[in-house]
């Protein structure tokens, strides 16, 4: 562990304390905020653990600042760099199967710790669901239109609000993706599927399954192990410190995966359609 003269018991301590480059806010969502905007007070980059923060104008604020101050910010948006993700959103962008159209991914379980989650409105849309709509942005080549969403709580969930939640989202191109999920089901299921001119792509037990139309089994497509998602964070963040090459998991990019958070519980909350770009500002 470290030694006792590199622990404190501040945040302002420690950046007194220690000459760095950058810092890494991986704290609860609800302390993110005041600690980015500390960090570059001081004079830092940022790299923060996801989400970025509880609210839309809270990241805004922090892009705000860094950029005036010519500093990088970035979010630790994992799940898109993991091998079988990577690997369907190259299949997809490049069509190699045609055109998407549509898709849906379910992720249902029984999560107990509600840890710092369990008492945020829309617990789950601010838990994972910003993992997942961050990874499903990156599956297409067109930005979000619309988003409707409605976050519910089961009479037996440990959380205060929204332990499941159902998310529409139609992307400028016409593709419609639907998103299932929630941390209080009794039951286990996860299932991500999307439906593409000449073949349906899903994924199965750690395994990309092809269906070609009128197919009766499936292909299995291999999927090679390449660099593990936090060396693709670390070495994408120095690079954007040292050579000005922006990330797509910069904070500038990742307002779009918290507006469509925020959008979604927005949308449950008035009972509407949310336009996406309107919304993002």
């Amino acid at each position: 562990g470290l030694s006792p003269e590199k622990c404190f018991s501040s945040l302002e301590e420690a950046l007194n304390k220690i000459e760095a480059d950058s810092v890494f806010v991986i704290t609860p969502p609800q302390l993110h905020h005041q600690q980015c905007l500390q960090a570059i007070k001081a004079g830092k980059h940022v790299l923060v653990e996801k989400p970025f923060t509880l609210s839309l104008k809270e990241s805004k604020e922090i892009v705000k600042r860094a950029e005036e101050k010519n500093l990088k910010v970035a979010v630790a948006q994992n799940v898109r760099y993991l091998p079988l993700q990577r690997k369907l959103g190259s299949l997809i962008k490049k069509e190699v199967y045609g055109r998407p159209s549509f898709g849906m991914q379910v992720n249902l379980s029984w999560r107990p710790g509600v840890r710092h989650s369990g008492n945020v409105r829309h617990s789950y849309l601010w838990e994972r669901s910003v993992h997942d709509f961050d990874t499903i942005r990156s599956f297409f080549n067109s930005q979000p239109k619309r988003v409707w969403g409605y976050s519910f709580n089961p009479s037996w969930s440990p959380y205060k609000h929204g332990a499941c939640n159902y998310t529409w989202i139609e992307f400028e191109d016409g593709v419609i993706f639907g998103v299932m999920a929630g941390f209080a089901a009794h039951g286990r299921k996860n299932l991500l599927e999307i439906e593409c001119e000449k073949g349906s792509l899903e994924i199965i037990d750690n395994q990309i399954h092809l269906r070609r139309p009128g197919a009766t089994g499936d292909e299995i497509l291999s999927v090679k192990e390449e660099k593990a998602p936090e060396s693709i964070l670390l070495d994408g963040f120095y690079q954007y410190i040292s050579e000005g090459i922006e990330p797509v998991f910069s904070g500038r990019e990742n307002l779009k995966t918290i507006a469509l958070v925020e959008a979604s519980g927005v949308a449950s909350d008035e009972g509407k359609i949310i336009d996406f770009k309107e919304y993002l500002g």
